[in-house]
């Protein structure tokens, strides 16, 4: 059965673990080494089951602790080519791990196979993640400022969907950040906010996705409340039912989300 587990998540440190029960990939790998190990050791994760790792773009809260982990376990880094020229400029990639190139028909890691698709973000080449296990799909969609037929293509029937949920609009405006700063959320290359995700829930909830996950929570410009409750309305304004017809969760922005078992 299928594995998933939000290790960290939000504007400081991104990573989520995808597998099955014997091995399996991370999304990202934010946050310090010893951190990242610490919260895999807390969800009873091996760190030597981790297969490979898929970075969704070169900023830092995404790859804090890409280096040392991939050098100390030889993991191979997958990502778009645009996004390996980053993490070459970052100098992430220093020659003691391999990395490759994600092509179009996407990756396999023994049985589990891992397609992209394009997100919006101001990142050379940020992309999202579908990926199919023996028995689940999972898809992965943060930091794109909006949503797209190419995402939600890729997030098309997955049986579970991290999707970003980043901002609250009125924390945004009225909140510390400067002008320029907040017009870079806001942007078509920035995040996604909660009234946004919450729309794109509602359509995936058409197109058969059940379980949801909000994910990438600024910590200074959002809130769970604020993110659960406006999607959790929106879905209720369709007359959809928690629990019946779908379920919902905020992935902790420090602390071990749940560890689902689908």
């Amino acid at each position: 059965m299928a594995r998933f587990c939000t290790l960290c998540s939000s504007s400081s440190g991104n990573a989520t673990y995808i597998g099955t029960a014997s091995y399996g990939i991370l999304i990202d790998a934010g946050l310090n080494n010893k951190q990242l190990c610490l919260a895999m050791q807390r969800a009873g994760i091996d760190t030597d089951s981790v297969k490979a790792v898929f970075v969704t773009h070169e900023h830092c809260d995404h790859t804090g602790a890409l280096r040392v982990f991939a050098s100390a376990h030889k993991t191979p880094v997958y990502a778009t080519g645009g996004t390996l020229s980053g993490l070459l400029n970052e100098r992430i990639l220093n020659g003691k791990f391999p990395y490759e190139k994600i092509m179009e028909q996407g990756v396999d890691v023994g049985d589990i196979h891992v397609s992209f698709f394009r997100t919006s973000h101001d990142a050379k080449e940020s992309c999202g993640y579908r990926v199919e296990l023996p028995d689940r799909t999972i898809g992965v969609a943060t930091d794109t400022g909006k949503m797209t037929g190419e995402i939600l293509r890729g997030l098309d029937g997955c049986d579970l969907v991290l999707l970003e949920s980043n901002y609250d609009e009125d924390m945004l405006t009225y909140g510390p950040y400067p002008p320029p700063l907040k017009a870079r959320i806001r942007s078509e290359v920035g995040h996604l906010s909660n009234d946004v995700c919450a729309d794109t829930v509602c359509e995936l909830l058409e197109m058969n996705v059940r379980r949801f996950v909000l994910g990438h929570l600024s910590q200074h410009n959002n809130t769970p409340d604020r993110a659960f409750s406006c999607t959790h309305a929106a879905l209720k304004r369709l007359g959809a039912v928690q629990d019946r017809d779908y379920t919902l969760q905020v992935a902790p922005v420090k602390e071990m989300a749940r560890y689902m078992v689908l």
